[in-house]
């Protein structure tokens, strides 16, 4: 049986969050679409209407540690009055729909969600066209002449931005990799962790 932790990641991934932040009402609405039952209100003269409570309970579980790590983000605004509402999926997160969502297209009995591959193509040919990626391939695989400016660069990032946001850029074009399953920008990514490690922050 699914659980909601299942089909709210589910339907996070199906609504593109793997490369946006998807808003938590969106994600609620997806939710309630494919499991109406579970997830509206209780009282029967209420039923068609969408409960919020357990996707955003399901969201929060899934960014927690124990759980993997699958989603990054929040519901609702912070005390400064900024909105940063939304969940974004992460290389975990992604991972662990390849693994699952057989399993969930079939409980559900939908069609298996389509990555865009055109999306898919932009992001293959953007990391292969960077500066960086082209003398890690010159160099026969290794980043003897990335330095870690250029790490920055295929970041879009300036020096001196603080290291969170590096680490941010750095999770989601992680979380694009993992999808589009190039073994080459891969062992890009995964050497270029390695290297720059100072720079980015440890998630324990």
């Amino acid at each position: 049986m699914l659980s909601n932790l299942d089909i709210a990641i589910f339907c996070l991934y199906k609504l593109g969050g793997y490369s946006q932040k998807i808003h938590t009402e969106k994600i609620v609405m997806e939710c309630f679409k494919i499991a109406k039952e579970r997830l509206s209100w209780r009282l029967p003269e209420y039923s068609n209407f969408p409960d919020k409570a357990p996707v955003r309970f399901a969201l929060e579980q899934a960014k927690k540690k124990e759980n993997g790590r699958l989603v990054i983000g929040k519901a609702g605004g912070d005390f400064t009055g900024g909105d940063r509402e939304g969940w974004r999926l992460t290389p975990e997160g992604i991972n662990w729909i390849k693994m699952n969502e057989e399993r969930i297209i079939t409980e559900l009995k939908i069609e298996r969600p389509n990555i865009i591959e055109r999306e898919r193509n932009r992001f293959i040919k953007k990391i292969k066209s960077d500066s960086a990626y082209r003398n890690f391939e010159a160099d026969d695989n290794t980043l003897i002449n990335v330095s870690k400016y250029n790490f920055i660069d295929l970041l879009n990032c300036s020096p001196d931005v603080p290291l969170e946001i590096i680490q941010s850029k750095f999770n989601d074009i992680k979380t694009l990799a993992e999808l589009v399953d190039d073994k080459d920008i891969t062992l890009f990514l995964n050497m270029c962790e390695d290297k720059f490690k100072d720079i980015l922050i440890s998630k324990n």
